[in-house]
């Protein structure tokens, strides 16, 4: 067993109860809360019909909402152009009328794009927390084309835009502005059971030409939260919403070419297949809710950008899958520098290798294959509830050895879990714990892998009056499997335990288990008008590992960090919000190495023109780099000096313009980075954007690898001269708020030559010039990456919840000439790289039983 030789967990939860002594009495202060009534639909009168023409008889007995009130630019003032908002019920559903008054209606501006995609239009949104909690919420939105759009909001003030709902909405134009009129089902909310008829209720505006979002009652941007600040709907009487069983069955029908290799049997191109496959949603209680999906398909998901990654740790990719993203918040647990649950490592690339020989080939799965996944969310009285499992089948590669056929694990079959319950609050503070859970079937193949990883955690935001904040966590990891996988998990640079210059850890080829925590306390100010501030300290001890189901690049660290913020939020003749903002972080390891320490100045701008630009500046000193050598000895780096600069245009012209750049040095390398995009938006239903990325970076001590030679082991460095290029393109065209065809491209290039190789001396040593001495080295690390991935969807919502994808995927891996960037060559020797193809259909069918 690992134990880190010195503070211990018992200590830390020691202090960790007596610091949170006392935190957890809600304050009982209330505050005056808006309200509005709801009008009654009795049974036998004429239902609400909706086409938008808010002519119903019961429009006219419900009661209007128009003290709207400006949100953005200006806090608090009265809204420029007038709302009127009305809220009916039947047993089945929430009506709700919006019309919106304009006196210029040719100015209204509506963008007609796939549901979901956030464009500059005017919209309307109603927003509804249910279950009146002042912390959870639905909005359903829609703009003057009918585009819709829905969120979850969650913890107050965080939004998942990837919740999808089952509802319908009309918006309509006409000579006094526009108007949309609203049918959300009872079924597609989540209620306490209290019975009362109240619930929490806002409604939202944006014009965007003014640029101006109005509300009812008052959202402040000055709040510490959003939903606390929503008004009550009163009246309400909640019909058939107790139980909901939704089922989404779909088919999928695949056909897939690769590049043959030679005299490689096992390969079959073209190939097809056909899979089935069903989502399940069902309301457990009013509140709680199972969402389910047997093998699931994700093929109409955007592929993942192309990447080198030349340090010491792992690349991140965010989540696209829908299964894992609708609800994700309800897992978010704040660590520090990591994620307790990455639902990328769920269905994770297989990491078993076959060593092959001259003659012999093999054919292994790019991803493990999910074969069910299920969650259940939702609120149990004051807390908040998630409980996620997923299970994945063991993959297998297909070898073809001189001696014969067989086949070779190379994943697994693994069973995740993942807990996560909050107690809530009436002043918006929380305590909560996670508990994550994985466990793998382990061969011998695959015996580098741990058989089993646990973590958890408390976290707690303790509220102390409406602006400021307590906030902090505690967690803790146990990883157990064989003394090799126990030995890899030392090994890698998360730990580095091998390090012949640390003597705070201990490499132990014997041990099995693996044992670590984690912690953080923060103090900020979270609301005001012109200032924000935060502090905070945490750290990760060495053993510290939560990457079986989390996300976690290194343990061993002590961070600090700091940030103020100054921010003018009223208007003026040239600017309508001005923020500055202040940084400075600081970084540790247990053995008092100081790995950070340096700060950022940046300051935002946004203009009446609605254009908006900034900058920052960034300062780090000489720090110490503990995985250099990637689990040899550390060294210092060099001083650093960096700025970033951004400007984007007014995205409602025709013509927009988006620029990032940033450039920096130490003193004996450079980087220079410029990313401009420009989109063109010729009618309202179609747009097209080509971005451009150039990445020149030098870099005079660039890590090569470790060469052992039989006098001692070397640890190889080269100044490298690198270079990438890539395009983003992207087609957007939206034939109607249901149908919309989306393309999607990217080529990728990066070369990099390696000259002056040297290697490590004295990492320590104060002068840059005496830790490297020139060496001979006989290798060549040159390289040049050729990447194209395109994914190309016709989606079509044929009724609500039903769904028709057509998918065409291609991609095309390969090398150029190692070291020397060319790029008209590159590009010709990257289309005339053999590619890979995937055309895709599924068809989905909703259905409520």
């Amino acid at each position: 067993m690992l134990v880190w030789k010195g503070v211990t967990t018992r200590l830390v939860l020691a202090l960790l109860a007596v610091a949170g002594a006392g935190l957890w009495t809600p304050s009982a202060a209330q505050v005056a809360v808006a309200e509005t009534s709801a009008f009654s639909v009795g049974e036998g009168a004429l239902p609400i019909v909706l086409d938008g023409e808010l002519n119903d008889p019961a429009w006219q007995r419900a009661t209007p909402i128009t003290a709207f009130l400006q949100r953005d630019p200006l806090d608090g003032a009265p809204a420029t152009l007038r709302t009127e908002a009305r809220v009916v019920f039947d047993a089945t559903a929430i009506y709700v009328a919006v019309r919106a008054f304009d006196g210029d209606p040719g100015r209204i501006v509506g963008f007609l794009t796939r549901r979901d995609e956030e464009s500059s239009s005017d919209w309307v949104d109603v927003l509804i927390d249910s279950y009146h909690d002042r912390r959870t919420a639905y909005q359903f939105g829609v703009n003057p084309v009918g585009v819709k759009r829905d969120t979850y909001w969650y913890n107050d003030s965080n939004r998942d835009d990837s919740w999808d709902a089952v509802w319908d909405v009309v918006s309509r134009r006409d000579a006094d502005g526009w108007c949309a009129e609203f049918r959300i089902p009872f079924s597609q909310l989540r209620f306490s059971g209290a019975g009362d008829g109240r619930l929490g209720f806002a409604v939202m505006r944006d014009v965007a030409r003014l640029k101006e979002t109005t509300t009812w009652p008052l959202l402040s941007r000055n709040a510490s939260g959003f939903v606390s600040s929503f008004g009550d709907l009163t009246g309400v009487s909640i019909g058939t919403a107790s139980k909901r069983l939704e089922l989404v069955p779909y088919v999928v029908g695949e056909i897939g070419t690769v590049p043959l290799e030679p005299g490689n049997s096992l390969q079959n191109s073209p190939d097809h297949d056909i899979a089935v496959g069903v989502d399940v949603k069902y309301a457990v209680t009013p509140a709680l809710n199972l969402t389910a999906t047997v093998n699931p398909d994700f093929g109409q998901v955007e592929a993942d950008p192309a990447v080198v990654n030349l340090t010491a740790f792992e690349t991140f990719f965010s989540e696209k899958r829908p299964f894992f993203i609708e609800g994700s918040g309800t897992y978010q647990f704040q660590c520090t520098n990591c994620d307790l649950f990455y639902s990328r490592r769920i269905g994770r690339s297989p990491r078993g290798t076959i060593t092959l020989e001259e003659g012999e080939y093999s054919v292994q799965p790019v991803q493990s294959t999910i074969l069910g996944a299920a969650k259940l969310t939702g609120r149990v009285g004051a807390f908040s509830v998630g409980v996620l499992g997923a299970v994945t089948d063991d993959e297998y590669a297909d070898v073809a050895f001189l001696s014969g056929p067989t086949r070779q694990m190379v994943e697994p079959g693994t069973l995740y879990s993942v807990s996560r319950v909050r107690r809530e609050f009436s002043d918006q503070s929380s305590l909560g714990f996670i508990f994550t859970t994985t466990n793998r079937h382990i061969e011998e193949r695959v015996s580098f892998l741990p058989d089993s990883a646990i973590t958890g955690g408390i976290d707690y935001d303790w509220r102390i009056g409406k602006r400021w904040s307590l906030e902090g966590y505690w967690a803790g990891s146990d990883v157990s499997g064989s003394r090799l996988a126990i030995t890899e998990l030392q090994r890698s640079t998360v730990h580095s335990f091998q390090r012949p210059d640390a003597t705070h850890v201990e490499f132990d080829p014997l041990a099995d288990t693996m044992r670590g925590h984690s912690g953080r306390v923060s103090f900020g100010k979270i609301a005001g008008e012109r200032t924000r501030m935060n502090v905070e300290v945490g750290y990760k001890s060495p053993g510290f590992d939560v990457n079986d189901v989390g996300f976690q690049p290194r343990a061993d660290e002590i961070p600090q960090r700091s940030w103020f913020q100054s921010r003018w939020n009223t208007p003026g003749k040239y600017t309508r919000s001005i923020e500055l903002n202040f940084n400075q972080w600081s970084t540790f390891n247990f053995a008092g190495d100081r790995l950070e320490f340096g700060g950022n100045i940046n300051a935002h701008w946004d203009f009446q023109n609605l254009w908006e630009t900034g900058f920052g500046v960034n300062i780090n000193a000489r720090n110490f780099d503990d995985r250099l050598t990637r689990g040899g000895p550390g060294g210092y780096n060099l001083p650093e000096r960096a700025s970033w600069q951004y400007f984007n245009s007014d995205d409602r012209r025709v013509v927009s313009v988006n620029w990032n750049s940033a450039f920096g040095g130490d003193g004996y390398g450079r980087f220079f980075e410029l990313q401009p995009a420009i989109v063109v938006r010729p009618i309202s239903s179609f747009s097209t954007e080509v971005g451009i990325n150039y990445n020149n970076n030098i870099n005079d001590a660039q890590w090569v690898e470790e060469d052992i030679q039989p006098d001692r082991t070397r640890y190889v460095f080269g100044r490298l001269e690198q270079k990438t290029h890539s395009l983003t393109l992207r087609v957007n065209y939206t034939m109607t708020p249901n149908l919309s065809l989306q393309l999607y491209g990217q080529p990728f290039i990066s070369t990099g030559n390696y000259v002056r190789y040297k290697e490590l001396v004295d990492g320590r040593a104060e002068r840059y010039e005496d830790r490297y001495a020139p060496y001979n080295y006989d290798g060549n690390a040159d390289f040049n990456v050729l990447s194209f991935r395109t994914t190309n969807v016709l989606r079509w919502e044929y009724r609500p919840g039903s769904t028709l994808f057509v998918v065409w995927q291609q991609g095309r891996e390969g090398s150029g000439e190692p070291g020397r960037f060319a790029l008209g060559r590159d590009y010709s020797d990257l289309f005339s790289t053999p590619a890979a193809n995937t055309l895709l259909i599924k068809f989905a069918y909703w259905m409520n039983p």
